[in-house]
C-alpha cells in the first residue's frame, strides 16, 4: 500500500489503500476500541461495505446504544503496530453493527514499535496479582520493553479498558519485577474460548525495573 510519511507516524490517505487496509484489519480480527460522545465500545471490524467499516461491539460488556451522527475515534491493534482514525457513525444496522463512514486518513501510531516476544507456553513467564492474595498465576502471551499481554480466564478475572493492575512480572531465572499494568485492549485466545488475552502497557515504571527488563529481553533475544 502506498503511504505518506509524517513525523513519528505513517499515514494512509488514498481511498483504495484505506479500503484494503480496513479489509485486512477485519480479516485479522484485530481488537478495536471505538469511542465518542461519552460512549466507549470494544469489539471487532467485519469486512467493510460501501459506506465504510462495520464495527461489531462486544455486547457482553453492556454497550450503550450510540447516537447516529456522532464523531468517533477507532483504535485497533496487532502484535507490532497500532492504528487509529476519526469517522462518523452513519447508522446501526439490524444486526447491531455500527456502520462508520469511510475515513479520510488512517494513522499508524508509534506506540507499538518495540518488538514483542511471544512467550506463551514457555516455562517461567507469568504474572502474579499482588492486590489479590492467593490468586493463581496468570500466564503471559507476549512481553516487550513497553508492555505485556496476560492470559486470564474471564470466569475468574475480568479486566476493563484503561484499568490499572499491580503485580509481579515473573521472568525465567530472574527476581520478580514489581510493575503496574494498564489494560489497553482484549481479545479471545486463539482456539480457546474460555481464555482472554489482555494487552497492557507498563505505567510508572521505575528506572531500575525498566533497565532489568531491557537487559533480560536483550539476552532472551540472543538465546531464542
Amino acid at each position: 500500500m502506498s503511504s505518506t510519511p509524517d513525523v513519528g507516524s505513517l499515514w494512509l490517505t488514498r481511498p483504495g489503500d484505506i479500503a484494503t487496509h480496513l479489509a485486512c484489519a477485519a480479516a485479522e480480527r484485530r481488537p478495536v476500541t471505538v469511542s465518542g460522545a461519552g460512549v466507549t465500545a470494544h469489539g471487532l471490524f467485519t469486512h467493510p461495505d460501501r459506506s465504510g467499516p462495520l464495527f461489531v461491539p462486544d455486547t457482553s460488556r453492556g454497550v450503550p446504544l450510540p447516537r447516529v451522527g456522532i464523531t468517533v475515534k477507532a483504535e485497533y491493534f496487532a502484535r507490532t503496530d497500532a492504528f487509529s482514525f476519526f469517522s462518523r457513525l452513519v447508522s446501526v444496522d439490524e444486526n447491531g453493527r455500527w456502520v462508520l463512514q469511510s475515513p479520510l486518513a488512517v494513522e499508524r501510531c508509534d506506540r507499538r514499535t518495540t518488538t514483542r516476544h511471544v512467550v506463551v507456553g514457555v516455562s517461567g513467564f507469568c504474572f502474579r496479582l499482588t492486590t489479590l492474595p492467593g490468586q493463581p498465576l496468570l500466564g503471559l502471551y507476549d512481553v516487550s520493553e513497553l508492555g505485556a499481554a496476560i492470559v486470564a480466564d474471564p470466569r475468574r478475572h475480568i479486566f476493563h479498558f484503561e484499568e490499572r493492575i499491580v503485580g509481579q512480572l515473573h521472568l525465567p531465572g530472574e527476581v520478580p519485577l514489581e510493575v503496574t499494568l494498564q489494560i489497553r485492549h482484549a481479545r479471545d485466545f486463539p482456539r480457546q474460548a474460555n481464555l482472554r488475552i489482555y494487552g497492557t502497557q507498563f505505567v510508572d515504571v521505575l528506572p531500575e525495573t525498566e533497565s532489568a527488563l531491557r537487559g533480560f529481553l536483550r539476552h532472551w533475544r540472543r538465546t531464542t
